[in-house]
């Protein structure tokens, strides 16, 4: 199957993620004063990437590469307690549970420049930069780690919303 093909019928299913994904970037880079060349949209045959400006500080390269975990995760979290309450349309609310906790995690090229931004903190604290930067890239270093750990996640998000609601 061809990487076109195969990106469409991802997006078909992940899609309301993807955006939500790409958006958390938007967000993060407004807030820092990064530049955007383009609003998210989803590219259905193509890879999703926001374009934006280099970012060369370190506290804004982290937030910008893991705004989607915190954005996503909460909407999955939502999304799960909407499912297991009693209310209409609970296969749908569980579907984007899972969709927005699959997309969660930035990508492999979300987190590159993280590294090379920690030179950017005060010298007594780049230590800290390296430590914080190093398990998020070894994570997304590998598609079959992310994917797992992605999937487990997920798995405790949606779980722990079922446990928050009363019944």
């Amino acid at each position: 199957m061809s990487r076109s093909l195969t990106n469409g019928l991802v997006t078909l299913v992940v899609g309301p993620g993807i955006l939500t994904h790409e958006y958390a970037h938007y967000a993060a880079c407004r807030l820092h004063g990064v530049g955007v060349h383009e609003r998210p949209s989803i590219g259905v045959f193509e890879d999703s990437v926001l374009v934006h400006d280099p970012v060369e500080r370190f506290g804004a390269d982290l937030s910008i590469a893991v705004a989607p975990t915190v954005l996503n995760s909460t909407l999955a979290f939502l999304a799960a307690l909407l499912a297991h309450a009693a209310v209409p349309g609970g296969p749908v609310w569980l579907w984007l549970a899972v969709v927005f906790g699959f997309t969660s995690f930035p990508s492999h090229t979300d987190t590159a420049t993280l590294f090379s931004t920690s030179k950017s903190l005060p010298r007594w604290l780049r230590p800290v930069g390296y430590l914080v930067a190093a398990p998020i890239r070894a994570v997304t270093a590998s598609t079959f780690v992310a994917g797992l750990l992605v999937f487990a996640w997920t798995a405790v998000v949606v779980l722990t919303a079922r446990g928050a609601v009363p019944g």
